[in-house]
């Protein structure tokens, strides 16, 4: 069988919920990444905004649960991605690739993409895109992990799925995309950028939400859904982490993680 892909990872949004409730419910301080993105945003309501790889479209949905007046697009290359935005009142959702947006030019006042650009193959040409649609005066704002954002968890799983010959595949994650370097990225397109730093970790104080969460990055590291040896790597993963608490009582999983919100200006 083939290997796991962007494509097969977001076919079924269930992986993606179940890390986004762990960041949620397991953060060692509050953490609410589409709050920071709104901060820097500072909308009005009435803006014309495009969430690029909009996921679930949880960040559209609650504007629209808020009121937000202007047009709200969700942009996603996953079918199931673009449905759920569909199905949110008041956002359209819009098949689409980052890196040649379909809209015409200054079509919004306000394009985010969150979490996302370490997807794509060719950064800057979604940096430029991304400017080439929103007008003049308009804002732009990405966010990014850290470079080794919740590497504990993954490593434990790519060892696991080292040993059953299962390797992290190549075009998932482009890993020169991160907090160190998006800043300098987007100002090479957009001039003076803000930077808004979030440090934080996730705490796991008993077995069964870390290997649920550890199960969620699967696809990341070579452990596709129909992977015929996925049971037994999940099997592997499970034992060590209650071996893991059971040796420790008290003890609890900290893995440090992170991330960046950088907004631009149209010129």
């Amino acid at each position: 069988m083939s290997g796991p892909s962007l494509a097969s990872e977001y076919a079924d949004p269930t992986p993606l919920q179940v890390r986004i409730a762990a960041h949620r419910d397991y953060s060692e301080r509050a953490d609410d990444p589409a709050a920071a993105v709104l901060a820097a945003v500072r909308l009005t309501g009435a803006e014309d905004l495009a969430d690029i790889g909009c996921g679930d479209a949880r960040f559209l949905a609650r504007l629209s649960a808020g009121g937000h007046a202007g047009r709200l697009v969700g942009v996603d290359t996953a079918p199931a991605m673009i449905a759920a935005a569909n199905a949110v009142p008041g956002v359209d959702g819009v098949p689409g690739d980052i890196r040649a947006l379909p809209f015409g030019d200054d079509e919004f006042d306000v394009c985010t993409a969150r979490h996302m650009l370490y997807h794509v193959p060719d950064p800057p040409a979604a940096l430029r895109e991304l400017r080439r649609v929103t007008r003049p005066g308009g804002t732009v704002v990405l966010t990014v992990n850290h470079a080794r954002t919740c590497a504990r968890t993954r490593e434990l799983v790519c060892l696991h799925a080292r040993s059953h010959g299962l390797r992290p595949p190549d075009g998932m994650l482009n890993d020169a995309v991160h907090s160190a370097t998006l800043p300098p990225m987007m100002r090479e397109v957009f001039g003076d950028v803000t930077v808004e730093n979030y440090d934080n970790a996730l705490i796991f104080d008993r077995p069964r939400p870390l290997i649920a969460f550890a199960e969620a990055l699967f696809s990341f590291c070579g452990v596709a859904a129909g992977e015929p040896r996925r049971a037994q790597v999940l099997g592997d993963v499970s034992d060590e982490v209650e071996r893991w608490f059971a040796e420790r009582p008290g003890a609890v999983w900290r893995d440090p993680k992170g991330y960046i919100v950088v907004a631009a200006t149209v010129a």
